[in-house]
C-alpha cells in the first residue's frame, strides 16, 4: 500500500515544480521590461520610483541629506529609477535639473539601477568643488557600493564626498544582523575611503617635498595639497626663526652686536616675511570665503615667502657656525697666528735688507712704491700682536663673555695678511720691475679697450662698474705719464686696476646677456599669451551659449593677467614674465574648458535635432539663448517664450541687456 503513495507524492511535487515555473514565468510576462523614468521635476530629495530602498533606508539617507544641508548648505538630490529613458545619463540628468529648477547649491545624483549608470552633478559655485573632486568621491564613495547594489550607502557616500571630511561623519554607518552577528554595512568603507584619499595626498606632499618646483609648476599644485602644505611650512619657519632668535640672543650677548648685525638684520627680514604669511593664512581661516583662484594665490604666496625666508636664514648659518667654530677653537688659533707673527718679524728683517740692495742698483725713484712698505708692515705686525693680547685676556673671562676673542682673532688675521702683502712687494720687486717693462705696453692697450667696452655697458654693470671704470681710467692715466720715473708703482697700480675692471666687465656682461635673454623671453611670453588669450576669447565668444562659468572665469583673469604684464615690461621685466606665463596657463584653462562645455551642450541636443540646425547654431554662437528654446521654440513656435507676463524657465530674449541668473555645472558619470 505504500508504494501508490509514495507515487502520487511524487507526481505531486513534479506537478507543482510545473505550475511554479508556469507562473513565474507567466509573472515575468505580464511585468514586461523595466520601467523608464523619463526626467522630470523631482518631488523630494530622495526619489526612488526604483523602489530600492525600503522605508527606514530612504529615512535614513534623508536624514543625511539634512544633515549636509544643515552643516554646509549643500542641498542633495538623489534619483533612483530603473533606466534612464534611452537617454544618456548626463543628458536625464541635465534635464531633471533644469525641470527640477536646482539651483547654484543644489547637487544631483542620478543612478539607474537596471540599466547600471550613474551621473554626479554639481554647480561650479560650490566652494573649492571641482571636476576633479567630483571624479574622486564618485570613485572613492559612490561607485563602489553601486556596483554591490548597496544603494543607500552609495547615496550616504555622496553626502560624505561633499562634506569633505577626512574623516566619515557618521551618517554614512549601516550595521546590519545576519543570523545574529553585527555586520558592518558599505558606509564602514567611507573612513577607509577618505584615509586613502588622505593618503594620496600626502604622498604628494612627500614628492613636492623632494623636488624644486618651478613657479608653474607650484602654481598648478592642486588646493588639498597646497593649503596642507603651507601650513606645514608656516610651522617649519616660525619654528626656524624662533630657534635662530634664541641661538641670536646668545651670540649677541658673547660676540657683541657688531659681530652679529649680519644675523641680526637677516632674523628681522625673516620675521617680517613670517608675519605677512600669517596675516595671509588668517585671511584664510575667516568666515570670509575667497574664490579658488584667490585660495591658490595666497597660498603660493605662503608657500614661497616661507621657503625664501628659510634660505635666506640658511645663507648665514655657515657664517654663523664659523664665529662659533672660531670661538671653541679660539686658543688653539691664537697659537697659530703667534707663530705667524714670529716668522713675520724674522721676515720683516730680510726685506728691508733686500730693500737697501735694490735701492741701491736701481735708485730710490724707480722703487718710491715699496719704499715705506717695510715701515707699514711693522706697523701691522704690531698692531696683529696686540690684538692676540687682547684676544687671550678674553679667553680668561667668564664662559658667555669671550666673544671678544672673536673679534680680536679676526682684526689679527687682518693685520698679518696686509703686513704679508707688503713685504711680498719687496720681495718681487725685481722680477716685477722686468716684467712691467715687458708688460706695460700690452697691459695700456688691454686696459683701453676694456675702458671703451665699460662704456657700453655702464647701464647692466651698476655702481661697481662705474667704480672700477673710475679707477681704471686713474691707472691708466699714471701709466702713460709717470712709468719712466716710477715703473713698478704704476704698472702694479695698473695691474690691479685691470684685475678688478676684468671682474666688473664679467658681472656687466653677464647683465647686458641676461638683459637681452630677458628681453627676448619676455617678447615670447607676451606674444605667447596673447595669442592664447586671443584664441581663447574667439571661441568663448562664438560658443558662449554653451560656454559656463569656469571658462569664462579663466578667460576673465587671463586678460586681466596680460594687461598687467604689458603694464610691467617697461618696469619688472622677471614679473612681467611670470605674469605673462601665468594669463597664458589661464588663457589654456579657459579654452579646454570651454571646448568640454561645448561638447557637453552638443551631446545634450541629440533629442532635440528636430528644432533645427539653424536654431541650434544661434543657441551655441549666443544669439539665442538654450533656456529659451527650451520653453518657446518647441512645436515650432514661440507661443511658451513670454506666457504670463514674464521670463519663462528664467530664459533671456534674444541679444537682451542684463544680468544672468544661470550657473555653470560639473558632472562625472558611467556605468558600474
Amino acid at each position: 500500500m505504500r508504494s501508490p503513495v509514495l507515487r502520487v507524492t511524487a507526481v505531486g511535487l513534479t506537478t507543482l515544480a510545473f505550475l511554479v515555473s508556469v507562473f513565474a514565468t507567466l509573472a515575468v510576462v505580464l511585468a514586461g521590461p523595466a520601467h523608464a523614468e523619463p526626467p522630470s521635476r523631482l518631488p523630494n530629495q530622495v526619489y526612488d520610483p526604483a523602489d530600492v530602498l525600503d522605508t527606514a533606508q530612504a529615512q535614513q539617507l534623508q536624514d543625511a541629506v539634512d544633515k549636509l544641508q544643515e552643516d554646509h548648505d549643500i542641498t542633495l538630490w538623489v534619483a533612483y529609477v530603473n533606466t534612464f529613458d534611452d537617454l544618456t545619463a548626463e543628458q536625464w540628468a541635465h534635464q531633471t535639473i533644469t525641470s527640477s529648477d536646482l539651483g547654484f547649491r543644489d547637487v544631483l545624483l542620478a543612478v539607474a539601477t537596471e540599466s547600471r549608470s550613474y551621473y554626479f552633478d554639481s554647480p561650479e559655485a560650490i566652494d573649492d568643488i571641482t571636476r576633479d573632486d567630483l571624479k574622486s568621491i564618485a570613485t572613492d564613495d559612490i561607485v563602489p557600493a553601486l556596483r554591490k547594489n548597496e544603494w543607500m550607502n552609495a547615496g550616504l557616500g555622496a553626502v560624505d564626498g561633499l562634506a569633505g571630511t577626512d574623516e566619515s561623519s557618521g551618517v554614512g554607518l549601516i550595521v546590519g544582523v545576519v543570523g545574529g552577528v553585527a555586520v558592518l554595512g558599505g558606509g564602514g568603507a567611507l573612513l577607509y575611503s577618505r584615509r586613502q584619499r588622505r593618503k594620496r595626498i600626502d604622498d604628494v606632499l612627500d614628492t613636492v617635498r623632494e623636488q624644486e618646483l618651478t613657479g608653474d609648476q607650484l602654481v598648478s599644485q592642486p588646493l588639498d595639497v597646497l593649503d596642507p602644505w603651507s601650513r606645514e611650512v608656516l610651522t617649519d619657519t616660525d619654528n626656524a626663526i624662533r630657534t635662530s632668535e634664541e641661538e641670536l640672543r646668545l651670540a649677541v650677548g658673547e660676540f657683541g652686536t657688531v659681530e652679529t648685525e649680519p644675523f641680526t638684520r637677516a632674523l628681522d627680514a625673516a620675521k617680517k616675511g613670517l608675519a605677512a604669511s600669517f596675516a595671509l593664512r588668517q585671511r584664510l581661516d575667516d568666515n570670509i570665503p575667497e574664490t579658488p583662484d584667490q585660495r591658490r594665490s595666497m597660498l603660493v604666496q605662503i608657500i614661497t615667502t616661507c621657503t625664501d625666508v628659510d634660505n635666506d636664514l640658511d645663507e648665514q648659518v655657515e657664517q654663523f657656525d664659523t664665529m662659533r667654530n672660531l670661538l671653541i677653537n679660539a686658543d688653539s688659533r691664537l697659537s697659530e697666528l703667534t707663530r705667524e707673527l714670529v716668522g713675520l718679524r724674522t721676515r720683516l728683517q730680510s726685506s728691508c735688507t733686500t730693500l737697501e740692495n735694490l735701492t741701491g742698483k736701481y735708485g730710490a725713484a724707480t722703487l718710491v712704491s715699496i719704499t715705506h712698505n717695510p715701515e707699514l708692515a711693522e706697523q701691522q705686525i704690531s698692531f696683529a700682536e696686540s690684538s692676540t693680547d687682547q684676544g687671550r685676556e678674553a679667553l680668561g673671562l667668564p664662559v658667555g663673555e669671550q666673544g671678544q676673542a672673536v673679534a680680536a682673532i679676526r682684526s689679527a688675521e687682518g693685520a698679518i695678511t696686509q703686513a704679508a702683502t707688503l713685504l711680498d712687494a719687496i720681495d718681487r720687486a725685481e722680477e716685477n720691475l722686468r716684467v712691467a717693462r715687458v708688460r706695460m705696453p700690452a697691459l695700456i692697450e688691454e686696459v683701453r679697450g676694456e675702458l671703451a667696452e665699460a662704456d657700453g655697458l655702464t647701464v647692466d654693470g651698476g655702481p661697481d662698474l662705474a667704480a672700477a671704470t673710475s679707477i681704471a681710467r686713474d691707472a691708466l692715466g699714471r701709466a702713460e705719464t709717470d712709468f719712466a720715473t716710477d715703473p713698478l708703482g704704476t704698472f702694479t697700480a695698473l695691474v690691479d686696476a685691470d684685475a678688478d675692471l676684468d671682474d666688473a666687465l664679467a658681472t656687466a656682461r653677464s647683465a647686458a646677456g641676461e638683459r637681452t635673454r630677458r628681453t627676448e623671453l619676455l617678447n615670447s611670453s607676451l606674444a605667447s599669451a596673447t595669442a592664447k588669450v586671443d584664441a581663447a576669447a574667439d571661441f568663448i565668444g562664438t560658443r558662449r551659449g554653451a560656454v559656463q562659468s569656469t571658462a569664462r572665469t579663466r578667460l576673465a583673469e587671463s586678460q586681466r593677467l596680460l594687461a598687467v604684464a604689458n603694464a610691467d615690461a617697461g618696469g619688472d621685466p622677471v614679473t612681467a614674465i611670470d605674469t605673462a606665463r601665468r594669463a597664458g596657463t589661464l588663457a589654456d584653462e579657459a579654452l579646454m574648458a570651454a571646448q568640454g562645455d561645448v561638447v557637453q551642450w552638443e551631446s545634450s541636443q541629440a533629442p532635440r535635432q528636430s528644432s533645427g540646425g539653424s536654431a541650434a547654431g544661434a543657441v551655441l554662437a549666443g544669439v539665442l539663448v538654450d533656456s529659451f528654446l527650451r520653453g518657446s521654440m518647441r512645436g515650432g513656435g514661440f507661443s511658451g517664450g513670454f506666457g504670463g507676463g514674464g521670463f519663462s524657465s528664467g530664459g533671456r530674449s534674444p541679444g537682451s541687456f542684463g544680468g544672468s541668473q544661470s550657473s555653470g555645472r560639473i558632472g562625472v558619470g558611467g556605468r558600474f
